[in-house]
């Protein structure tokens, strides 16, 4: 018995390593490829700009409950890399909040306070969008209810969550559960690590909530313990290094503060935005291997699944059953989850499918299968959409190549270069050497 479930545990154990190595190959090709980084520094800049209005609009909402002085611990808490910087970057920061007197702004005020937080999530959701790959973006509608709920109801949840918890901790009987091993060990592991377990949940939060696609719980949650651990092992390494570098950030005297927190934020960013990454490669485990393969689909396979594709959704509407969705085509046809989207966009560009407005999605043929034909296909495929089209005609245009050529070629395939070169008729004469 055993002897047979060792090949099988091996084999598995051997493909469970080699999933590894290309998840790991793909996060340093995408690091590599510059737009994730780059994207980070966008997002340090927003931040910059938008951080006191956004908790300026955070702070107001606390204060109505109470409990707005605890922001400052939080604060401190988040920015403790930055060392002995932290609590005089701090006390800046919320200077400012207190500056902003949300209750007598204006209307106008109070419109440019919410442009501006609105702003700052709607860069926050184009990264993850491009992250997890999603092509389109909330509508205007859904992005002010989501992101105002967020950054109005979050607040008050997060701190609502600490308040019990601390409540939980003051209770008679968990102090006496606490007096007894390993009850007490437990607790003061949990209570060590909180910053921790508070940044897994707030990444996961994240990675579910910001891309405008269905994220799964499971991915979304070892992406956020990768990404909430390294955060703290970045946080001592940042810490030690600010320790250590007082001489250079004496060069910048009172700009050395903004200096080392934009460089937090830009790895924080990048830490964040990896994350997301790793989420994406555990719930699309295919796509990890998209480095190994070609960036562009020849246009045999474009025709040939562009076919497979066709097949299916006729087939189900010729049966009269329901209409199929990405995850039904998957199954159905087991390639790439990538290439399969291109072709059905490419399909969606040139008016043969159409998608409905359900969730999940279903598509649709646009055209009567007794109207299209294998010659519109491929043609569609050759020809490309109407821009490209007329790229084509400007090429042939100004390379000179007439359409009597051109058809020649066409229905001549056999014939050699030289054959089809419009020589002058002295060069034609000459004898091959």
């Amino acid at each position: 018995m055993h002897s047979i479930r060792r090949p099988v545990i091996m084999s598995q154990l051997k493909k469970h390593l080699h999933f590894l190595r290309a998840l790991a190959e793909a996060l340093f090709y995408d690091m590599r490829q510059g737009e994730i980084t780059l994207r980070a520094t966008g997002l340090v800049y927003t931040t910059l700009l938008s951080l006191a209005p956004l908790l300026a609009l955070s702070f107001s909402v606390l204060k109505g409950f109470g409990v707005h002085n605890q922001l400052e611990p939080m604060l401190l808490q988040v920015l403790t890399p930055l060392g002995e910087k932290a609590e005089e970057l701090t006390k800046q920061i919320l200077g400012f909040v207190d500056n902003v007197q949300v209750g007598v702004l204006g209307i106008l005020g109070l419109g440019l306070l919410l442009y501006t937080v609105v702003s700052l999530m709607q860069k926050i959701e184009e990264a993850f969008n491009y992250v997890w790959e999603v092509p389109k973006s909330r509508n205007l509608i859904e992005q002010v209810r989501d992101y105002l709920t967020v950054v109005l109801v979050g607040p008050i949840l997060i701190f609502s969550g600490l308040g019990i918890w601390s409540y939980v901790m003051s209770l008679d009987w968990v102090q006496s559960v606490a007096a007894i091993e390993p009850f007490g060990g437990l607790l003061a592991f949990l209570v060590k690590y909180a910053p921790v377990f508070i940044i897994i949940m707030a990444f996961t939060f994240l990675y579910m909530y910001m891309p405008n696609t269905k994220v799964k719980f499971k991915p979304a949650l070892i992406g956020a313990t990768v990404a909430g651990i390294v955060w703290q092992i970045a946080g001592w390494i940042f810490a030690s290094f600010v320790v250590k570098s007082g001489q250079q950030t004496a060069i910048y005297s009172i700009f050395a503060s903004l200096f080392l927190f934009m460089l937090w934020l830009y790895v924080a960013w990048i830490i964040v935005l990896g994350g997301a990454r790793l989420s994406f490669y555990l719930q699309y485990p295919d796509a990890v291997y998209r480095p190994r393969q070609p960036k562009e689909p020849s246009l045999q396979t474009r025709e040939l699944l562009a076919a497979a594709v066709l097949k299916a959704i006729t087939h189900r509407f010729e049966c009269g059953e329901p209409p199929l969705t990405l995850e039904d085509l998957r199954k159905e046809i087991p390639v790439s989850r990538f290439l399969l989207m291109d072709t059905l966009d490419e399909l969606r560009t040139y008016g043969v499918l159409s998608l409905d407005n359900k969730t999940p999605s279903h598509y649709l043929l646009q055209i009567s299968p007794n109207l299209v034909t294998v010659e519109h296909i491929r043609r569609y495929l050759w020809q490309g959409d109407p821009a490209q089209q007329q790229q084509a005609q400007q090429v042939k245009q100004q390379a000179g190549l007439s359409d009597s050529w051109l058809n020649d070629l066409m229905t001549k395939p056999r014939q050699t270069l030289q054959e089809a070169l419009p020589l002058p008729a002295t060069l034609k004469q000459q004898p091959s050497k």
